[in-house]
């Protein structure tokens, strides 16, 4: 025999004779309701447990329970902390054009809010008002 069950020698004789016979057992089936479910044998015994509430109490209701949040947060915290004072290994002059360039990039943002107001100011400016000072007495040094 193969693994299938057939005869090695006759290929056509893979199944057996008694496969063609009609089955009606879902017909028998019909007017008797549908399959229960442990749960519903369960609640129609009205089973109850036997073992006792656990003693486990919600985090709301624990002074100093776990909080994910809070410690995603200490952690990012902790994290930028020590990349603002190491160096991670990179020469000094790399941060000193690092400051540079983050300066330039808060001047950019500036000038880019600066021109958005004066914008939103050209219409304002058409009733007679006092003149408005000039911007630019910040100093952003680092």
């Amino acid at each position: 025999m193969r693994g299938n069950g057939a005869q090695h020698d006759d290929p056509n004789n893979r199944f057996k004779q008694g496969a063609e016979e009609d089955f009606d057992l879902l017909e028998e089936d019909e007017g008797k309701r549908a399959r229960e479910t442990a749960r519903q044998r369960a609640r129609r015994r009205r089973y109850r447990p036997k073992y006792s509430k656990p003693p486990r109490r919600p985090a709301s209701e624990r002074e100093g329970a776990f909080n994910a949040l809070m410690w995603i947060l200490d952690g990012v915290t902790g994290l930028l902390e020590e990349l603002q004072h190491n160096d991670l290994g990179l020469p000094e002059e790399f941060w000193v054009h690092a400051y540079a360039a983050r300066r330039e990039g808060l001047l950019a943002l500036r000038a880019i809010l600066d021109a958005w107001i004066d914008e939103d100011a050209s219409p304002a400016q058409s009733s007679p008002s006092p003149e408005r000072p000039k911007r630019g007495g910040i100093n952003i040094d680092f």
